[in-house]
């Protein structure tokens, strides 16, 4: 697999750089939410009246963690999710068009030919220990990470548009609620990003793409460090892979292409929702789709078909190479690319 851009030498890359930039910032916001949450807190405490009290009373030092998981879960899982936008690459169309339909190898001439295939392509890397976590706790968080991704992006069900109870069940009950809340949202948040979760996920439109193979390519890394999460020292699983779909219009193979998804973000481990339980998952996670139309808010990926209808959002910019792995930091609304 290619080298990412930037990741090599002594410094952070410019989307390392950016990525702690947006979260110096929900840093910010996350005091301000946290006041306002221990505020609400105390009110319910005050309303429920005595049978809350007594409990407190009976174990004050649970009741205080369980009022301070709240504060930081509810609004970490609030701040997290505008830290990065979705950001479109357009495809050049397949040229020529096949008239007989996808080839026998339909990633064959690309970069994915050489790739592994679905789930066995996520692999966990050597462990050891990271800062105060110990070689078991990153283990185990590797693997956690592992299922999260084949849950967005590999589970048959998610891809072709349907319900995805496999992603929402590995997710902690605050980020859980806030996903389930978002997933059928179109609006734009202040920054005129889309606030729609199902944009965490790979999903195909239901209704206007068929597979032309269950073989899905996939490359990529993941790799263990630690970062600062409002004070808190956290595990972070640092995620950057790249996926591979053959894709048609229903009834109409000769119109056949390929969609590529990369996915850059982290999955931040620490103990979220339960004070004295284990290490809990926390969500972060980037799409650049390669393929599909630009201008959708549903957040599913609508592919642009060679023979399709024009595009209702023109891509612009110098074209990348959605293979590369190179840093895409720069990218901004929707991106030529060299073709898929």
């Amino acid at each position: 697999m290619p080298d990412k851009a930037g990741t090599s030498g002594s410094g952070p890359s410019p989307l390392e750089r950016l990525v702690e930039a947006q979260r110096a910032e929900q840093k910010v916001q996350r005091k301000k939410d946290s006041r306002v949450l221990a505020a609400m807190a105390l009110a319910a405490v005050v309303l429920i009246g005595g049978g809350v009290l007594a409990f407190a009373h009976l174990a004050p030092a649970s009741w205080r963690h369980q009022v301070t998981a709240l504060v930081k879960s509810s609004a970490a899982a609030r701040a997290s999710r505008t830290a990065a936008p979705v950001v479109k690459l357009s495809t050049q169309p397949l040229s020529p068009v096949d008239t007989e339909g996808p080839p026998a190898d339909p990633f064959a001439d690309t970069a994915a030919a050489s790739w592994s295939s679905g789930a066995a392509a996520i692999t966990i890397p050597p462990v050891r220990a990271r800062g105060r976590y110990t070689a078991a706790q990153v283990r185990s968080a590797y693997e956690t990470t592992r299922k999260l991704l084949i849950a967005a992006d590999l589970d048959w069900p998610t891809l072709r548009g349907g319900s995805p109870k496999a992603f929402e069940r590995l997710l902690i009950p605050s980020e859980r609620t806030q996903f389930l809340d978002r997933l059928h949202s179109t609006r734009l948040d202040k920054q005129g990003r889309v606030e729609n979760s199902r944009a965490w996920l790979i999903s195909f439109a239901p209704g206007g793409t068929t597979f032309v193979t269950t073989d899905v390519r996939v490359s990529g890394t993941m790799s263990a460090g630690t970062a600062t999460d409002s004070g808190t020292e956290v595990l972070r699983i640092k995620v950057d892979y790249i996926f591979a779909f053959a894709v048609e219009p229903p009834g109409d193979p000769a119109d056949w292409m390929r969609v590529v998804v990369q996915r850059y973000g982290s999955v931040d481990f620490a103990r979220w929702d339960d004070p004295g339980g284990p290490l809990e998952p926390f969500f972060t996670v980037t799409s650049f789709p390669a393929g599909g139309q630009c201008g959708e808010r549903d957040g599913y990926i609508h592919p642009a078909y060679p023979s399709g209808p024009p595009a209702s959002v023109k891509p612009s910019g110098k074209p990348v190479s959605p293979y590369s792995f190179a840093d895409p930091s720069g990218l901004r609304g929707c991106t030529s690319t060299t073709g898929t």
